[in-house]
């Protein structure tokens, strides 16, 4: 006796002419929608357009999944065990994540808690992971994500 699953009940096959057709026509909406941002280009932060136009152009190459927003070193309050509570600024962020300038490095995985300006909506603490930490200049880049369902930055 064979058993389907649920799942195998609702997907339909897709022949291979229709799942084709799909991707032409998702390529072509996101052509358009490309055009319009270049059109908005002098109305959105440096920088967001030619990100969008990579992540366009070579998905499967870009970890980001959104664009980042250039912030100018804007001060912000970062808390973690070990950490000075001096010398930090938010670099960029997008509504997942934030890249912050520490004064010393934060190791892969480590839990940090941000306070994020009342530019970006109200004054409030966010809880992110670092994803990576690199040297720049005199100090650390932390690219972090924001964990759980916190809302976007």
């Amino acid at each position: 006796m064979l058993s389907y699953s649920a799942a195998d009940q609702a997907a339909p096959c897709l022949t291979e002419e229709i799942y084709d057709q799909m991707l032409d026509e998702t390529r072509e909406v996101a052509s358009k929608a490309l055009n319009r941002l270049r059109g908005l280009g002098e109305h959105l932060p440096g920088g967001v357009v030619e990100q969008i136009e990579r992540l366009h152009q070579n998905p499967g190459r870009e970890r980001r999944k959104t664009a980042r927003v250039k912030d100018e070193a804007i001060p912000v309050t970062v808390r973690a065990a070990g950490l000075p509570a001096r010398g930090t600024a938010l670099k960029d962020h997008c509504p997942t994540g934030m890249a912050v300038v520490l004064p010393c490095p934060a190791g892969v995985g480590t839990l940090l808690r941000v306070r994020v300006s009342s530019e970006y909506g109200e004054d409030r603490w966010v809880a992110v992971e670092v994803k990576y930490c690199r040297k720049e200049g005199e100090g650390w880049v932390a690219g972090c994500e924001l964990l759980g369902n916190q809302p976007p930055i």
